[in-house]
């Protein structure tokens, strides 16, 4: 395998166990095989090189040093070198692409471009070119003994490049908040990962948690930084977008399928939570590659 594998400690290869691997000198790419019966551990560790985690479905308690927070699908989460980072919780049916990149070679590109690592303080959109260089660099990757080395190098600078340069949602500040959680709260926010497609009451959300019903709102939002119903709401935007840009189901078909009951309401809250109405946004994620 590459240094930049090498170098990582054998307990942390046991996180790519379930993932397919691809790599040149200076980028090392996993990407999770979709299962229902793989658990992504819960690990909290630290290493030299950089790393960009992809939510290719919502991750709730992703942890960068002391901050708690919810990874959503669409952004790109950063871990600078040698800070400590990991999955607060175990979790299962979780999918994302993991990137690590060389130090010295991302600081390099940083230094040509006159800018600092405080860029990687807030997601990154995961725009359409971000996705094109992911994957031509695995399908040349995949060439095998036919592959390009230069190619792949050309690839990863660029894809570093456009990562340097990407747009910032600077509404989220992953060191904002230090945020604790109970375990409690953790076991309604898997429920709800797991059964946002029904009607699910407060009240049994407050049986899970162990806690009365007019104490567990107030918990749950200083836990997690939102109330119950909007950590809902965010889960069903987050399925939703992934049917939009992976399957050819109709909006209504979406709307029911993760939750809403109304068309107009998967809609209006789509809206209000993407900046734009789900065709519109199955417009724009279409890939052409």
């Amino acid at each position: 395998m590459i240094d930049i594998v090498n170098s990582y400690e054998e307990n942390a290869r046991e996180l790519y166990k379930s993932c397919d691997v691809y790599y040149n000198k200076n980028i090392f790419i996993a990407k999770s095989i979709p299962s229902n019966e793989n658990l992504t551990k819960s690990r909290l560790h630290s290493h030299e090189e950089y790393e960009f985690f992809i939510p290719l479905s919502p991750v709730p308690f992703l942890v960068n040093e002391e901050s708690i927070f919810f990874g959503e699908i669409g952004y790109i989460y950063s871990v600078k070198s040698n800070t400590n980072h990991g999955i607060k919780y175990g979790l299962s049916n979780v999918e994302y692409t993991d990137i690590l990149v060389k130090k010295d070679y991302l600081e390099g590109i940083m230094e040509e471009l006159n800018c600092s690592d405080d860029i990687f303080n807030y997601p990154i959109y995961l725009s359409r070119e971000l996705k094109f260089y992911l994957h031509i660099f695995i399908e040349e990757f995949l060439k095998n003994d036919q592959k390009d080395l230069v190619k792949l190098d050309m690839i990863s600078n660029l894809f570093c490049r456009e990562l340097i340069r990407g747009n910032l949602n600077k509404d989220i500040d992953i060191f904002k908040q230090k945020q604790s959680y109970q375990r409690g709260i953790y076991l309604v926010a898997d429920f709800i990962n797991h059964n946002y497609n029904r009607e699910i009451k407060i009240e049994e959300m407050a049986k899970l948690a162990g806690l009365s019903k007019n104490y567990f709102g107030a918990a749950f939002k200083k836990a997690l930084g939102e109330t119950p119903h909007s950590y809902l709401i965010k889960i069903r935007i987050s399925k939703a977008k992934v049917l939009l840009e992976t399957t050819n189901y109709s909006l209504s078909d979406i709307s029911k399928k993760v939750g809403f009951k109304k068309p107009s309401s998967f809609t209006s809250q789509f809206k209000a939570s993407t900046g734009m109405i789900p065709s519109k946004y199955r417009e724009k994620s279409i890939r052409n590659y």
